[in-house]
Formats: structure tokens, sequence, C-alpha cells
């Protein structure tokens, strides 16, 4: 190959490819995480898909939950808080609420029943480790629910698919799990004594002033592994309803696990979202290859 009449070698384009590789590879390990429920991780327990399908919807993502856009047009997804959420942001959700806008909270722990009565909700999250005859996955903990009643987010969806989840106390049932389920409060995932077989709510809903609030007592519902597994576990249209049920669509990402990143996650994230810094990152990549191969000419 030459270039202005000077021949550039096989071993310096070889060699000019796997420089830009390497670059590549290294900023892609860099920016991965395994965390639970990040938007980062691609593997079974992150929450990539769910992301990808914000992005195709046109969400939004949100840091400052205090500060809340929507008058009765937007839907706040906020999948597994942080505890200990400042009072303004309570605040600022139960404001977001009042204004008749939509919230979805997944969250298996009761640390959050903080959040919730801050909101202005009577919702409570119970800890325990629900099991069931009915199950998906070859394990008693992958509990499958099913619709309670009539409810947008609801209607038309056969079942949820769960890991280990807690269960609900207050609000209207929208998802509960089989009357072949209990409370394994002993952790031998067997019946025992103590132990008795009845419904729990795992997805209930809550008017507070003009909005709703729907709580779902598991994040692993939005996981990767439930959203892409065969056969389909019905978590993807679940979570497709939720994506278009109001005309604006927030995630939250401050205070949130989802947002839980790799060192370099939040600058690659930037340089794909601003297409002046990815222009400039990538004529930035191209002159440093153009300058290799051009010393590797002169030296050849």
């Amino acid at each position: 190959m030459s270039w202005r009449g000077r021949t550039i070698s096989r071993a310096t384009l070889i060699a000019g490819g796997f420089i830009v590789l390497g670059v590549v590879l290294a900023l892609f390990h860099l920016s991965a995480t395994t965390a639970d429920y990040s938007r980062y991780n691609i593997e079974w327990n992150g929450t990539s898909v769910l992301f990808d399908m914000i992005d195709e919807a046109g969400g939004t993502m949100v840091t400052d939950l205090s500060l809340l856009p929507g008058q009765g047009d937007a839907m706040l997804l906020l999948i597994a808080p942080e505890p200990g959420l400042p009072p303004d942001v309570m605040e600022g959700i139960r404001d977001f609420l009042s204004r008749g806008n939509c919230v979805v909270i997944a969250s298996e722990s009761e640390e959050d029943n903080d959040l919730l009565r801050g909101a202005g909700s009577s919702i409570r999250i119970r800890d325990a480790s629900i099991v069931s005859v009915d199950r998906f996955f070859d394990d008693p903990s992958s509990v499958i629910a099913f619709p309670a009643g009539d409810d947008p987010l609801s209607t038309g969806i056969p079942r949820l698919v769960l890991n280990d989840p807690s269960y609900l106390d207050g609000g209207d049932p929208v998802f509960t799990t089989s009357l072949l389920s209990f409370a394994d409060t002993d952790g031998d995932l067997h019946l025992g004594r103590g132990e008795a077989l009845e419904r729990f709510t795992v997805v209930s809903r809550e008017s507070i002033g003009n909005g709703t609030l729907y709580v779902v007592s598991d994040p692993s519902a939005f996981i990767n592994g439930m959203l892409t597994a065969n056969p389909p576990t019905g978590n993807r249209d679940f979570a497709a309803r939720i994506l278009s049920h109001r005309p604006v669509l927030l995630a939250g990402q401050g205070y949130s696990r989802t947002a839980a990143a790799g060192p370099l996650s939040h600058v690659i994230n930037l340089v794909r979202n601003e297409t002046s810094i990815e222009m400039a990152a990538i004529t930035t990549l191209m002159l440093s290859l153009a300058l290799f191969l051009a010393f590797g000419r002169r030296r050849a």
C-alpha cells in the first residue's frame, strides 16, 4: 500500500491495527463492571438491556431527584435505590407524585421503607425469602408472580419471574405469587413449622396526591437474565409497559445502584452521548494512528 508515493509496509499496518485494537479493548475493560443492577454490566445480573430499551424509548437519565420535571405526563423509574436518601430527594419524589406523575421503585430491602415513607406511601417492603412451587428456573426462589386485578402495567402480561424476592404490605396488589408460596424463614427452601402457604404481593400500587406509585419487591425483575430468558418470562413486556406508560420517561441515576460503573464508564458514556466529544475522540485516535504510520515509514 502507498500513501503520497511512499510505501507503507504490511508489518507497519498490522502493528497499527493491533495498537488500535489494544486501545479499544483496554477502554472496554476499564469501562466494564460486574456490579449487581449496573447499567454498565452486560452480564446476567446487570441492567444493560433495560437501559438500551430506555435509550430506544427516548428516556432521560436524571441524577437530581429533588428537582424532577413533569406535569402529569412523566414516569420515573428508580431501580435498587441506595439506602439513606436525603430528605430533599424524598420530598422531590413526593412533589413529583403530587403533580400527577408516576413512579416505579424496585427494591427488596426494608431500608428503603424510609424512602417510601418520605414519599408519602403506606406501602412497606418486608425482608423475606419467598419460595414457591410455581417457579420458572430449576430453583424454588425463582418465583413466578401473576396479575392480581386490572392495572395498566399488568394487563395482558401473564406472569413475572422474580429472583428470591421480598414481599409487600399495603397498597393495591398488581402482581402476587400463587397460593403455593411461603416465606422461607429458616432458609432451608422447604415448608416447615411456622411457615404457611399463602399469596404474597410483589408489585403494589398506591395513589399519592394526583400521581401513582408502584413498588416492585425485587430489582432482579429488570436484570438482563430476566429480560432475555428463553422461553420469555414476561418481564421484558412488563418493562416495556413501564417505559411507555407516560410520554416523558425518566431513569433515576442519582442514588441508584444502576449507576455503578467501572473506572472509565462515565467518561466513555459522556463521549457516546456528546457528538462533538465523540468526533474529537475519533479524530484524535485517527491522528495518532497516522502519526504512528508516518513514523514507521521514516524508519523503513
